[in-house]
């Protein structure tokens, strides 16, 4: 048998999960050079805090400052803020502020509210223990703060704009809308009220040349963010670049739109998997976001042989389920968010696009899969053994299968590049 290992359970055990194959088949693990490698000890990440990429350092921002807010991607995102957020204190507190004088706030966007366990795995138990953490309500407790050039109404948290000091945490990873998340996409909208946030998503519609998953340059959504940055007045970002174990391997601070400008350039190459298409089956992998894991459907698209010819193998390994989302995501038998739109049983989309779409998810559930179809036209088992018998009744002589290491952080090249 032929073995590829995936990383899984980022949130839990973090391990590598070992996948095996009929040695008849052709397996490529399609990854790329960033996954690969060693994440940065803490005294480089202290050094990185502290040596922004331009403008001043953070504690010079923080003298004299009355309140600190230190906003941080929620569990759909798997910076590791912990090793990240200490250093961020150390800073602040060098200036002068007070432990009272400092809160965080989860950036969920339109994702629902997080819990303390999950507060300690993002944070650690010293931050939760001895700092406020809230998180952001969406629905009540905004303030307007202006419009966007394309006339977005941003809205954002009332306690992100009572603070003086404005920070963010985050990283980048390849992202379905913005080319590249991170930056400012921790105000909008993370931190934006349901209406900027259904309006923001709006923007994708305008114009789908400039939006999307490997459309880095000029993308029209990326500039609403910044938009809504320049607008908050965020002071000081941390982005972080992210391996394959969810450690940080290269770590930018500054100013929001130099720090994402230097993380996504670099990002180009660290997620970027070299151009590969072709395949019978396609497994695709969701490991840094696998609560969000319908993204990585449309790396499978991109690997599969054309016209409907392949079968597409999503990895969905969330013990929690799918994270909330209050756009995006069906909250009743035959409605959801705004941009949610119902999945029939039977409608055609999945026999269109594939052969055949396969969901290995050991803790499924009934809308697991609302963002994609209905959950009937899929084959959802709990093993891989289960997957495994299946695809070999569909392919019993030779097959090429690609195995995506994490669709849903990674992207894949142009052809010329």
């Amino acid at each position: 048998m032929k073995r590829v290992s995936v990383p899984s359970r980022l949130w839990y055990e973090n391990r590598e999960r070992e996948l095996v194959f009929p040695d008849r088949w052709e397996v490529d693990n399609l990854t790329s050079s960033g996954f690969e490698r060693d994440e940065l000890a803490p005294e480089d990440i202290r050094e990185a805090v502290r040596s922004p990429i331009e403008g001043p350092m953070l504690r010079e921002l923080a003298r004299g400052k009355k309140q600190a807010v230190i906003l941080f991607d929620d569990m759909t995102r798997p910076t590791p803020v912990k090793d990240v957020a200490p250093f961020v204190l150390e800073e602040l507190h060098e200036a002068g502020l007070e432990k009272d004088q400092i809160r965080f706030i989860w950036a969920l966007g339109s994702h629902g509210a997080c819990d303390m366990i999950n507060a300690r795995k993002k944070l650690g138990d010293y931050i939760v223990e001895n700092y406020a953490v809230y998180n952001h309500d969406p629905f009540q407790n905004t303030v307007r703060v202006g419009r966007t050039p394309t006339g977005v109404e941003v809205w954002l948290n009332r306690e992100f704009m009572n603070c003086d000091l404005k920070i963010g945490i985050g990283c980048i990873t390849a992202h379905v809308h913005v080319g590249f998340g991170g930056g400012a996409k921790i105000v909008l909208p993370g931190v934006a009220g349901i209406e900027s946030i259904n309006q923001f998503h709006n923007q994708l519609y305008r114009d789908q040349s400039r939006a999307g998953l490997g459309n880095f340059d000029d993308n029209l959504m990326r500039a609403e963010c910044d938009a809504a940055g320049d607008m908050a007045g965020l002071d000081f970002k941390v982005d972080a670049l992210i391996n394959r174990r969810g450690g940080i391997t290269d770590l930018y601070a500054g100013p929001f739109r130099a720090v994402h400008a230097a993380g996504a350039e670099a990002g180009k190459e660290h997620y970027g998997i070299p151009y590969a298409t072709g395949y019978d089956i396609a497994v695709c992998n969701a490991y840094g976001k696998a609560n969000e894991a319908a993204i990585s459907l449309l790396m499978s698209l991109m690997v599969l042989k054309p016209g409907g010819a392949g079968t597409a193998v999503l990895i969905v390994d969330a013990p929690e389920g799918q994270v909330p989302h209050y756009v995006m995501r069906a909250w009743g038998t035959d409605y959801g968010g705004r941009h949610y739109t119902v999945k029939v049983k039977g409608e055609k989309l999945i026999t269109a696009l594939m052969k055949k779409l396969i969901v290995f998810a050991p803790a499924p559930d009934r809308t697991m899969l609302d963002l994609i179809c209905h959950i009937d036209d899929a084959t959802v088992v709990k093993t891989w053994p289960e997957v495994l018998a299946v695809l070999e009744e569909d392919y019993p002589g030779p097959a090429r299968a690609a195995v995506i290491q994490d669709g849903t952080m990674q992207y894949m090249k142009r052809p010329d590049a």
